[in-house]
C-alpha cells in the first residue's frame, strides 16, 4: 500500500513537472530586434528631348521629339540633380523620332535616320556655372558640345545646338533628306539643329 501511494505521488510529480509551464519571458518575438525603417522609394526621373530642324530660306522651324530614350547611371544620392547627372549616360533610338505628322516621320526615318550610322548616345560632363559639356555620339562620330543649363523647381533644362554636317559628317543623310523634301523646303534645308532637354525628378 505504501508502495502504491509512493508510486502515485511520483507519477503526479512527473505529470506536474511536464505540464504547461507559465513562461516568465515577456519578450515578444519582435522585441530585441532593431526595427529599421525602409527608405522611401525614389521617384523615377522623367525626361524629354526636343529638336528643332529648319527648312526654307525663311528658316522655318520643324519640331520633333524621340519616343525611345534611356537615361542611366544617375547618382540619385547626390545633393542636387545637376551633380547627380555628371557622368549619366543616355541612349536615343533614332527611328523613334516623332513630329506629330506620320507622313513626315516616315520621310525622316527613310531618308535621314536610316542613313546614319547607329543610334544616338553619350554622357554628361560636369554641370557648372550654367554650362555642361555633352559628349554626343551621332553617325559614329563623338563630339563634345557645350550646352547651357538652368536648374528649375522641377529639375534641369538644357539647351544647345549641333550641325549635322560640320559636327557629324552626315552628308549622305542630309543630302537624301534635302532631295526628298526639296519642293517642300523651297530648295533650302538647314544643317543646324537646336536641341532642348528637360529632366524632371
Amino acid at each position: 500500500m505504501k508502495k502504491s501511494i509512493l508510486a502515485l505521488a511520483l507519477v503526479s510529480l512527473v505529470a506536474i513537472s511536464c505540464g504547461d509551464k507559465k513562461s516568465t519571458d515577456t519578450t515578444t518575438p519582435d522585441q530585441g530586434v532593431e526595427q529599421t525603417a525602409e527608405a522611401p522609394a525614389q521617384k523615377e526621373l522623367t525626361y524629354t528631348v526636343e529638336w528643332t530642324a529648319f527648312k526654307t530660306p525663311a528658316k522655318v522651324g520643324v519640331k520633333g521629339t524621340f519616343d525611345e530614350i534611356k537615361l542611366s547611371e544617375v547618382n540619385r544620392e547626390a545633393a542636387t540633380l545637376e551633380e547627380g547627372l555628371k557622368g549619366a549616360q543616355f541612349a536615343i533610338v533614332t527611328s523613334s523620332a516623332s513630329t506629330g505628322d506620320p507622313a513626315r516621320d516616315e520621310t525622316l526615318r527613310l531618308n535621314f535616320f536610316t542613313k546614319l550610322v547607329g543610334n544616338i548616345n553619350g554622357f554628361f560632363g560636369e554641370f557648372k556655372e550654367g554650362k555642361v559639356l555633352v559628349h554626343l555620339t551621332l553617325n559614329g562620330i563623338t563630339k563634345e558640345k557645350e550646352f547651357a543649363y538652368e536648374a528649375t523647381e522641377a529639375g534641369v533644362k538644357l539647351k544647345g545646338s549641333i550641325d549635322i554636317l560640320e559636327d557629324f559628317a552626315a552628308k549622305d543623310a542630309f543630302s537624301a533628306l534635302h532631295t526628298a523634301c526639296n519642293a517642300l523646303h523651297e530648295g533650302k534645308t538647314w544643317s543646324d539643329v537646336e536641341i532642348a532637354v528637360e529632366i524632371k525628378e
